[in-house]
């Protein structure tokens, strides 16, 4: 007789806090031995001076511009490259709106700021806590996904259980914690969005469709790329059930409807702030210039980005400083110019060295060592991530063959390595923008994990032995 579910859930809840205890132990533990008084690398200095400028009223304004004036360029780029220029002369404290990364992770951080903890330090904690928090919901993730074939609801929980016991050791998912990345955040809402998928892709409905919608909408507000996701299995549900696709059709465009109330407000405020169309970041033109160029399309850096394929910085007709909007018109155009005129390299050579390093097979030791240099990741703990990654890889392909013949949801998990694979070619390879996938590698390994358990349970169980027909009582012996 199956056991209740409110007892199996009990049960299922506090093992799954212990998990994230353990995970916070890890987080915080490499956050004050080996990250606590480094200095913030690019994205993460501009985190957290953004948080502290939104805190203080300021809004979103370009914390280098403001920090640094003119000076960041000498700063970023060194004083033998800074070309002097009306950009370069404008002063510190300079007010400029940004939308340069996506605001969820920067209001999350300012809320932070508000109560108080401003420190680089404080805010390396918090992402610990976030990171922790993410670990929980890949672990409801993991239930979720194991639901579709459970007999038992305490199978349920093993899944969920290994799952978020995975993720709070693997490194690859907690390296950015001590960096005040926004990895930190996207780890939960990876998860989320995923999880919500699942629910959608088994039985869609209004409910599911508006949770679907509204996970993808802060998913894209972490990260822009993310914009992609709902699109992509939206096009792929309706491709698979084709039997069936008309009645998908309503609760997809409810779910894109949510998706897009809830994206309206930044966006307003983007065309607010700028004369262009800003969808969800200004980003778009410093990626493309910074990774079509000659020191991208050959030599060690092949596939990677360099920061000084953006220079000289843009400037308007007149010599005068342009807008974060406007710079990043003009250096997508550089971008698309230079693609223009490599086509072939860029196909047959660029994008599959991008897509290797992403996928850590193309050169992964080297990959590290940028990683190292630009975003400031521990070379040894990043070692210990690859090994744990070249672990976890078969296992999670093991368990999309188990998924597969299981004939369960499949797409919302698989999709997420898709929108990983399309932001290498894109833009570049770097691992820290592999964590969507990370997250995915993770819950389905253990589905893999689950399935060996369960197996090597049915093997070792005892034959059941055949039931003999009840003897008549007047047939002595059992005779018929």
């Amino acid at each position: 007789m199956r056991r209740p579910r409110v007892a199996v859930r009990a049960g299922f809840w506090s093992r799954l806090a212990v998990v994230g205890l353990l995970a916070l132990a890890v987080r915080v533990g490499y956050v004050l031995t080996v990250e606590r008084g480094d200095e913030l690398p690019g994205d993460g200095f501009y985190y957290h001076q953004a948080a502290l400028l939104l805190a203080d009223g300021e809004g979103f304004v370009d914390p280098a511009r403001f920090v640094f004036g003119g000076a960041q360029e000498t700063v970023f780029f060194g004083e033998e490259r800074a070309t002097p220029s009306a950009a370069t002369a404008l002063p510190a404290g300079h007010r400029e709106p940004t939308a340069g990364h996506p605001p969820a992770w920067t209001v999350l951080l300012a809320a932070v700021s508000l109560a108080g903890l401003r420190s680089v330090l404080a805010h390396q904690l918090t992402a610990a806590l976030v990171g922790s928090l993410g670990v929980i919901m890949v672990g409801v993730l993991g239930r979720e996904l194991r639901r579709g074939w459970s007999h038992e609801a305490h199978e349920d929980e093993r899944v969920g259980i290994v799952a978020a016991a995975l993720a709070s050791v693997y490194a690859c998912l907690w390296l950015s914690d001590g960096m005040v990345m926004s990895e930190s955040l996207v780890v939960a809402v990876v998860a989320l969005t995923g999880y919500c998928a699942v629910r959608f892709a088994r039985g869609p409905s209004r409910a599911t469709a508006v949770a679907m919608g509204a996970a993808g909408a802060l998913a894209a507000l972490t990260r822009a790329e993310f914009l992609v996701y709902l699109p992509l299995l939206a096009l792929t549900l309706i491709c698979t059930r084709r039997a069936v696709w008309r009645s998908l059709l309503g609760p997809l465009l409810g779910a894109g409807l949510v998706l897009g109330v809830l994206l309206s407000p930044w966006m307003i405020r983007n065309s607010l702030a700028f004369d262009q169309l800003v969808l969800v970041s200004n980003g778009s033109g410093t990626v493309l210039v910074q990774a079509n160029c000659d020191a991208t399309y050959h030599g060690e850096k092949l596939g990677y980005w360099e920061l000084y394929c953006g220079l000289p910085q843009p400037l308007g007709p007149q010599g005068e400083p342009l807008d974060e909007a406007q710079r990043d018109a003009v250096l997508r155009h550089r971008g698309l110019d230079y693609i223009d005129g490599h086509r072939v390299r860029l196909v047959a050579v660029v994008i599959p060295a991008r897509i290797g390093r992403m996928w850590a097979v193309y050169d992964p030791v080297q990959q590290l060592r940028f990683d190292v240099l630009v975003v400031g990741r521990n070379f040894r703990l990043s070692l210990l991530g690859l090994a744990q990654y070249y672990g976890l890889v078969p296992c999670a392909i093991a368990g999309a063959v188990v998924l597969r013949r299981r004939a369960q949801a499949l797409a919302p998990m698989v999709l997420w390595p898709v929108t990983t694979t399309i932001t290498a070619i894109t833009a570049f390879g770097e691992t820290r923008y592999r964590i969507a996938s990370d997250v995915v590698i993770v819950v389905l390994a253990a589905c893999a994990v689950d399935a060996l358990i369960e197996h090597a349970r049915r093997r070792s169980a005892p034959p059941r032995r055949r039931q003999r027909a009840p003897s008549r009582p007047d047939s002595p012996g059992g005779a018929t």
